[in-house]
């Protein structure tokens, strides 16, 4: 895999990005395909769907062609499978091929699926096969805290692997965004992969290196509003209110503990590194007992029953809050990955969106002198 994301960096460098955007192009190959549908999708946020566009297989062939609009990324289902995909003027090449694949002992059928296109395309699947790495090895440690094999040599090891792979996605998206400011691919990196997980500063600074047409388009726009509203965010600013579930099923609002400072984990069951944090935010809710501070936990588990018997079973203290989803958490917390810490002050303003974690011996200096004000 390595070896792939390389060899598509290194032959990008030689190649631009496409300036005339008019009409898109999908089309593809599909032997044995007859009569299956093809879907043009966008993301409405929430697990909604718009259908755009669609094509039906005939002759082992397909295709979609209409007025462009604005480059965007854009879903194209496939046999159940979804892609993403940068929606520009150059055409994107799908081809399909049915292959028998042994599960457990047991043969089933599955669709190979190949999309080449444009140098935007391109870019940005360079960045999506960084981050299937990176998800391989985070599946890995879930797998282990559900299943209870906890075996801390081989956490600490997966581990390393994952801080490695991270550490290289990274590099390869500041490469790709550098070599590339004037691809609507690297606005839509900076807003899909860097906005989560680097400082406004950091972000900021990779918006600038983009060319002004890039600034003018509409992921540009997208990317320079997301900027806009990270900064709402800043030390001082009003913190969004939101209302979730106790375990008791009574709703419980971030306003209820106005007076207070707020220390938020956002965690789940199944995340190892969350989990690994929580004798350590244990510890540091007993030594702030009594004190102006709640410490708010937000879980994202689908499931509730699985959620509810994991904090009783462990006593979990301080404040259990149940979202359900990624997509019911406030759009102002900007939550891409977990574990995920927050501290909102008295009157409820940002302090830190990215506070250190309780393992972190700065977090309860900070606390403390917080308290002392």
């Amino acid at each position: 895999m390595r070896k792939i994301v390389s060899g598509l960096l290194m032959g990008l460098l030689f190649v631009g990005c496409a300036k005339q955007e008019t009409t898109y192009t999908i089309q593809g190959e599909w032997k044995g395909g007859d009569g299956k549908v093809i879907y043009l999708k966008k993301d409405l946020g929430n697990k909604q769907y718009e259908v755009l566009d669609s094509a039906i297989v005939a002759n082992g062939v397909f295709k979609m062609q209409k007025p462009l609009g604005d480059v965007d990324e854009r879903i194209l289902q496939i046999d159940g499978s979804t892609n993403i995909v940068i929606l520009d003027s150059v055409p994107i090449q799908v081809k399909c091929e049915n292959v028998k694949k042994t599960v457990r002992g047991k043969e089933k059928e599955s669709v190979k699926i190949e999309i080449s296109g444009s140098v935007e395309q391109d870019i940005f699947k360079t960045v999506l096969l960084a981050q299937r790495d990176e998800m391989m090895i985070m599946l890995g440690l879930s797998f282990m805290g559900k299943e209870g094999k906890e075996n801390s040599g081989m956490v600490d090891s997966l581990a390393q692997i994952y801080i490695a792979m991270k550490a290289k996605t990274e590099k390869t998206i500041d490469s790709l965004v550098t070599n590339y400011p004037d691809c609507h691919a690297s606005a839509l990196i900076i807003n899909n992969f860097v906005v989560k997980n680097k400082d406004l500063a950091e972000v900021e600074r990779m918006y600038d290196g983009l060319t002004p047409r890039i600034k003018n388009a509409y992921l540009g726009r997208k990317l320079k509003a997301t900027i806009d509203n990270i900064k709402k965010t800043s030390l001082g600013n009003v913190a969004p209110d939101f209302t979730l579930q106790a375990p008791d099923g009574k709703n419980v609002s971030l306003a209820d503990f106005r007076g207070k400072y707020k220390f938020i984990d956002v965690w789940a069951t199944w995340c190892a590194p969350c989990k690994a944090e929580i004798p350590y935010l244990q510890q540091l809710e007993a030594e702030f007992q009594g004190k102006e501070i709640e410490f708010i936990s937000i879980s994202i588990d689908k499931n509730r029953k699985k959620w509810k018997d994991y904090v009783r079973k462990h006593q979990l203290g301080g404040v259990q809050l149940w979202a359900g989803d990624w997509s019911y958490l406030p759009e102002e917390l900007h939550v891409g990955s977990i574990p995920r810490f927050i501290l909102i002050d008295k009157e409820g303003n940002w302090v830190d969106t990215e506070a250190f974690r309780p393992s972190n011996p700065a977090l309860k200096k900070l606390l403390k002198n917080l308290l002392k004000k």
